[in-house]
């Protein structure tokens, strides 16, 4: 097929689904299950919350998920979501230019500017992510705070603000579930 695609200048796209449904849409719904919970999280503890920001300065740009001000600290947090572990290095790499221009999101978002900002990593419980993080353990040294130990420092931020903070998020069962399914 790729040959034939090739010899007529096309291209070739396969469409994998399983039962029926993109496993792109499958991954999305995930992440956006895990962007939903953590966004009410920090807006429950009293952070000013805004999903999919989106970024262009000196050639940097993309979107971060999430970005929280807790106005009494003035600490930023620059969440970046993942449902499924890929790229480390594009990952890790990205959290940090994002992370990087948080005193600029904040201007443009009308937040004061930030005593510190730090990245934070929040990933889908699964055993699979787990293992990479403890397989590639001096590649995630910068998040000085994990797990439940993330979590309550959120609840209760205080400078001097961690280098870097991640966890595990479980999502319901059903949201759980089919994520499972479609990272199979």
């Amino acid at each position: 097929l790729d040959r034939i695609a090739t010899a007529l200048d096309a291209t070739l796209v396969i469409q994998l689904r399983w039962q029926g449904e993109q496993l792109d849409r499958m991954l999305d719904a995930a992440h956006a299950s895990l962007q939903e919970s953590v966004t009410q999280m920090l807006a429950g503890a009293g952070y000013l919350v805004r999903t999919e920001v989106s970024f262009n300065h000196f050639g940097d740009r993309g979107r971060v998920d999430v970005v929280a001000f807790h106005a009494p600290t003035r600490i930023l947090l620059v969440v970046e979501i993942k449902s499924v572990l890929g790229d480390l290095q594009e990952t890790l790499g990205r959290l940090d230019i994002k992370t990087r221009v948080g005193a600029v999101l904040c201007r443009e978002l009308g937040w004061p500017s930030p005593s510190a900002a730090v990245p934070v990593l929040v990933m889908g419980e699964r055993r699979t992510a787990r293992r990479i993080v403890e397989r590639h353990a001096a590649l995630f040294l910068r998040f000085s705070l994990r797990g439940l130990a993330a979590r309550r420092w959120v609840s209760r931020p205080e400078l001097p603000a961690p280098a870097g903070l991640l966890w595990f998020h479980r999502l319901s069962d059903s949201r759980q579930s089919t994520h499972r399914s479609a990272a199979q």
